[in-house]
């Protein structure tokens, strides 16, 4: 029995580390790792926008990490916040004493946060907020309301609960509900009509058995905008019907779209708000649901209701430090203001490609530091180069043009990016906070490259890449 050490861990090579994932791990993701190119990656370090890999390549990473890594790898400031823990040995977990920093992180997100968001419940990832504001708002109803409604293509997370109201991807297949599946009412986004039907067709003698509607000011797996004016006509159909409000802002919040949270944006404010993936800073699991004093005390004031729902891993004090080092960074380096700027260099340079490209790009969507850019990838093309009917990994045409595309961005250009299966067709442009115009021109300009090459090419380059890497399970015969 053999347990390595964090050293031999450290210097594992890529294959010896690939047969643990594979063996001990998540076997289906390696494939997918690999049909992208992504496999054989070495990382030694990472820093700001770049992954560096053991045999000198230097990536620029558009992932985020899917949101988490609004500083960036390993900020400086961040790292700092970390060592102050260390060094001054600060408490990390404390469950009979109240710890300072949880309630300094709590005030911080308030000063962030228009009133009268301001009391904070903390969690370590965003499903978790998520479940943490549907049972706040569980609790404050009452037992005489029994049903959320959610909205088409939403997200909200992966735990029983929040799979709930998770209505794209087809994520809820194969599991049980945390929620029956008769307590939960799906509406179209951005239609308010569709909403104020669906509360209709559940009034009788003027009341309504429906607990919150949950929504996305910006959707993270497709990129859609709602229409102007819908967060504000929603949260005012809800108040005027006794529906609470929870805005999910867990990756399209925290700077990305030029205000601190998305819906800030129109001339409203939710009675509850969930936080996490930049909030950590890159470096720590932390997440936030935050609703007014008024809402927080009617569910949780009474003194045998204030510990219902705890957390074992809630507010860790090094957890607590490294998010309020991120909210000081955001303030003091204006990371909100330059995202929104950015973001409108970005849109123009992705217009004038559109332009260039037409036909290729049919749409472009989001804002601010996270745009998604639609094609049209040509049914039948890729059918010339390869049956997809047999590919283990990429069945559709979409699925498998874009899996080129990310591919092609790595090993020709050194750019990570992702796109969402549920949206196949919509790459994610989704850099760090941090990201500079240099780094908008490299990414705008791989995309040209690879748009003025064809989408041909791009998946000759997939499938020659994929036979020479002979990735199990996948037969592109």
């Amino acid at each position: 029995m053999k347990i390595l050490s964090l050293r031999e861990s450290l210097d594992l090579d890529f294959g010896d580390a690939n047969k643990l994932y594979s063996k001990h791990f998540n076997p289906g993701l390696l494939k997918i790792y690999k049909a992208l190119g992504l496999g054989s990656w070495d990382i030694v370090s990472a820093e700001g926008m770049e992954i560096r890999l053991r045999n000198g390549r230097t990536i620029l990473d558009f992932s985020s990490s899917i949101g988490v890594l609004g500083l960036g790898h390993n900020h400086p400031r961040i790292l700092g916040a970390e060592r102050i823990c260390h060094e001054e040995k600060i408490i990390d977990a404390i469950k009979m004493a109240p710890h300072k920093l949880q309630g300094a992180l709590a005030h911080n997100l308030a000063q962030m946060l228009p009133g009268p968001l301001e009391v904070s419940f903390f969690s370590v990832s965003g499903a978790e907020a998520v479940e943490s504001a549907m049972k706040l708002c569980e609790k404050a109803q009452g037992p005489g309301k029994t049903k959320f409604i959610t909205m088409s293509g939403a997200f909200h997370g992966k735990t029983h609960g929040a799979l709930s109201v998770t209505t794209v991807g087809g994520f809820q297949r194969g599991f049980l509900m945390g929620l029956p599946r008769e307590n939960v009412l799906e509406v179209e986004y951005g239609n308010l009509s569709a909403v104020e039907r669906a509360i209709d067709e559940e009034t009788l003698d003027g009341s309504n058995p429906i607990i919150a509607v949950l929504v996305e000011p910006v959707t993270g797996e497709g990129v859609h905008t709602p229409p102007k004016g819908f967060l504000k006509g929603l949260a005012g159909i809800c108040k005027k019907n006794g529906i609470y409000t929870i805005f999910d802002e867990v990756k399209v919040g925290m700077g990305r779209m030029g205000t601190f949270c998305a819906f800030q944006q129109e001339e409203v404010v939710p009675d509850v708000v969930t936080l996490s993936k930049a909030l950590g800073g890159g470096k720590r699991a932390i997440g936030a649901m935050v609703s007014s004093r008024e809402l927080f005390h009617k569910a949780y004031g009474k003194r045998q209701d204030c510990s219902l729902h705890t957390s074992t891993f809630s507010g860790l004090g090094e957890s607590c430090a490294v998010a309020i080092a991120t909210l000081n960074i955001y303030r003091e380096d204006n990371l909100i203001e330059k995202a929104r700027e950015k973001g409108e260099y970005l849109t123009r340079k992705l217009s004038l490609l559109k332009e260039k490209h037409k036909g290729k790009i049919v749409e472009l969507r989001g804002r601010g530091l996270l745009q998604g850019v639609r094609f049209s990838f040509g049914k039948g093309l890729f059918d010339k180069v390869v049956d997809t009917s047999k590919m283990g990994l990429f069945k559709t045409t979409d699925s498998a043009f874009m899996a080129s595309m990310i591919r092609e961005l790595n090993e020709r250009h050194n750019i990570l990016a992702h796109f969402s299966p549920s949206s196949p067709d919509v790459l994610h442009i989704m850099p760090p906070l941090i990201v500079e115009i240099r780094h908008l021109d490299a990414f705008v300009e791989a995309l040209d490259d690879i748009l003025t090459k064809g989408f041909a090419i791009m998946a000759s380059h997939f499938v020659k890449a994929n036979i020479r890497d002979r990735l199990p399970g996948t037969d592109f015969s």
